[in-house]
């Protein structure tokens, strides 16, 4: 399940960018220490809190005292008396974009440390007695809210591999997500077509190097034999000297990521030998990227072909053996993402759903890691020629509730919510406010033989935990392949030379969907385990545009049109969108399907056009494209001793699905 980020401690609320008010010094020594600490601290101030930490947030002129080497001196000045054991900036490195960081007054907090034998009340009050102290903040410990159950993977024996596999991953049969055919050996329930439509996808791109994808959870580990090709590699670390900051960005021996958990600690190597590791972020990673068509394993969304492509993964990591790094240590993360080259966070941790109300209520509890993720999110940080912003990509949470865990739930992130091999919701998913899109994440269904785990999500794993392979579901299964179709996107992007602001191409991977609204009717059963019986229809519309659709955002960026029809009818589309409002009046020349064509979509009679109608008939699931053509001008065509129209063409993909979706396949 997914890992949800609980508080243990209180996030000081800082209402604008740069700092809360601050109060002016007369009003300050006149007012009592524990008056002064209910006015700067923000938050609950009754939620259980680490001891001995706290994070402080200091007016312009202090820090500039603080970074500028007179560190002890602000300490003496401010914790008069008091045996402080350590103060350092949150930036513990310089950013490489600094002037965006100072604008988010990200390099004026700083966390203290000191013996867990004194209260953390009688510390801060020693602080904001000082007008140079514009807030206080307990530090925030988190903590995993699943116990992150994997399953291990033993081969269904009554599941054969198929000849037609789009690659020959040995165990890609098993993966109904990336191609469901309705097996009933997944779920007695199934339904086909319930996947991310990645099949077609991979025909045109199956993801490339240059696009960073961060998986900001546990430990990825990238000794996977499924996993070690698709890291991203700092080279200047690999071919360095052990110990050394060889690229200096702050960071020593950041090979593939860097342990934001356990900073220092064997310089901030990844770990995921530790008692108590899920394999959570593995698990998340196989998802977006491990390795396509190399003969073994699992296949991913953007894993490539086989041919040294596919899209790199970069471990941030923040878990350690179900443990997490504080509010701090989740900021740096996601700005060391930025300065690294990643162009989306992969993001499958969130704050309880019942935690924040609003936006403003989550901004003002958790300004460090807000101001983070704008950092991350901002133009000026973009990774990736095609893409004008960074995206950040959050599960939606598991808590049955009507809303989004935050961070997801901001407008700046993107929010997944989770369906089954039946296209039905998970269970457990979140949904309506601050949900944006849907994918599969799994669900607990009995097969034809009454088996379980099947149809749950199969990928990679650390084998200390269950082995190799193995079974997990939530959203946090559903949000990375969300991140693996963006990938493909801005790898498709970047492969036609196009360009996108950040805005643009979110808007395109959220319309990027496959109807999932018309099967939200009546209710769903479980029987077992104490699962509830979903109520559908309070899922309508709520599961956000629908379920994404690799081909349709490749579509989008390659700008050919598509339309949808259900597989197995014959279904008249109406071309007046492509060729005009005087459809009708044309004269078609011909409709050409190519032989790959007609066998993806099952095309057994030549579509025909008549008054700017489409008429066609496809028998099997898929998606490709058609060229119609018609006279641009008059009954002929020009030329010779003729005097006529011109040729034109458009290609038109033909999408064909189990159901068409309820506007009838336009976007």
């Amino acid at each position: 399940m997914k890992l949800r980020v609980l508080l243990l401690g209180v996030l000081l609320a800082v209402a604008s960018t740069s700092c809360v008010k601050e109060k002016s010094s007369e009003v300050q020594h006149e007012a009592a220490p524990s008056e002064l600490l209910a006015q700067k601290l923000m938050g609950c101030a009754t939620i259980e809190h680490k001891r001995g930490s706290m994070l402080l947030y200091l007016d312009e002129a202090t820090t500039t005292r603080a970074l500028g080497g007179d560190m002890d001196d602000v300490v003496a000045t401010l914790f008069n008396g008091v045996e402080i054991i350590a103060m350092e900036p949150i930036l513990t490195h310089k950013p490489k974009n600094e002037k965006l960081a100072h604008e988010l007054g990200l390099h004026r907090w700083f966390s203290v440390t000191f013996s867990s034998e004194m209260d953390v009340d009688d510390v801060m009050k020693h602080a904001v007695v000082h007008p140079e102290v514009c807030g206080v903040q307990y530090c925030a410990g988190v903590k995993p809210a699943s116990n992150c159950i994997a399953t291990p993977y033993t081969p269904n024996a009554s599941m054969t591999r198929s000849e037609d596999a789009a690659f020959d991953d040995v165990y890609y049969t098993s993966q109904w997500n990336l191609e469901n055919r309705g097996d009933k050996s997944i779920a007695k329930t199934a339904r086909e077509g319930a996947d991310v439509s990645v099949r077609d996808a991979w025909r045109l791109t199956a993801g490339t190097p240059d696009v960073i994808v961060a998986v900001i959870d546990a430990p990825v580990m990238y000794t996977h034999p499924d996993l070690k090709d698709a890291m991203w590699t700092n080279n200047a670390e690999l071919n360095g000297t052990e110990g050394v900051d060889d690229d200096r960005n702050g960071y020593v021996d950041d090979i593939y990521g860097y342990n934001f958990y356990h900073e220092g600690w064997s310089n901030g190597m990844i770990n995921w030998e530790v008692e108590g590791e899920s394999g959570h972020g593995t698990h998340v990673a196989g998802i977006v990227g491990a390795v396509n068509n190399n003969g073994i394993g699992v296949s991913s969304v953007a894993g490539g072909s086989g041919k040294g492509d596919g899209v790199r993964i970069m471990s941030c990591q923040i878990f350690e053996g179900g443990l997490s790094t504080d509010n701090a240590g989740i900021s740096r993360a996601f700005i060391y993402a930025a300065d690294n080259g990643a162009c989306i966070a992969q993001c499958s941790y969130g704050y309880d759903a019942k935690t924040y109300a609003h936006d403003n209520a989550y901004i003002n509890d958790a300004p460090v890691e807000y101001r983070a993720i704008k950092y991350f999110t901002d133009p000026e940080n973009c990774n990736h020629p095609s893409l004008g912003a960074n995206l950040a990509i959050f599960a939606a949470g598991n808590e049955y509730a009507s809303n989004s865990d935050y961070p997801g739930a901001l407008p700046l992130c993107v929010s997944v919510t989770s369906f089954g091999p039946d296209f039905l919701p998970g269970w457990y998913t979140n949904y309506g406010r601050g949900c944006n899109i849907a994918a599969p994440g799994g669900d607990n269904l009995k097969n034809a033989k009454g088996e379980m785990a099947y149809a749950e999500i199969l990928s990679t794993c650390i084998p200390d935990v269950v082995g190799e392979y193995a079974y997990m579901s939530g959203t946090s299964m559903a949000c990375p392949h969300v991140s693996g179709v963006a990938a493909l996107g801005i790898s498709y992007a970047g492969m036609l030379g196009k360009k996108y602001t950040g805005n643009e191409f979110r808007d395109m991977l959220l319309t990027s969907v496959t109807d999932i609204n018309s099967y939200l009717n009546g209710s769903k059963e479980y029987g077992y385990n104490n699962i509830p019986t979903l109520d559908l229809s309070k899922y309508y519309k709520r599961m956000g545009t629908g379920a994404v659709d690799a081909w349709r955002l490749l579509m989008q960026i390659e700008g050919t049109p598509s339309v949808m029809v259900t597989t197995g009818v014959q279904t008249v589309v109406d071309l007046r969108e492509y060729f005009g409002a005087s459809a009708a009046d044309l004269t078609y020349l011909d409709i050409t399907v190519s032989d790959e064509a007609k066998e993806i979509l099952g095309i057994n009679s030549t579509p025909k056009m008549k008054d700017g109608m489409l008429a066609i008939k496809c028998n099997k699931r898929g998606a490709a494209k058609i060229t119609v053509s018609a006279i641009a001008g008059g009954g002929q065509l020009g030329g010779g001793n003729n005097m006529g129209g011109t040729e034109i063409c458009r290609e038109v993909s033909i999408i064909s699905r189990g159901v068409s979706s309820t506007n009838g396949g336009w976007f």
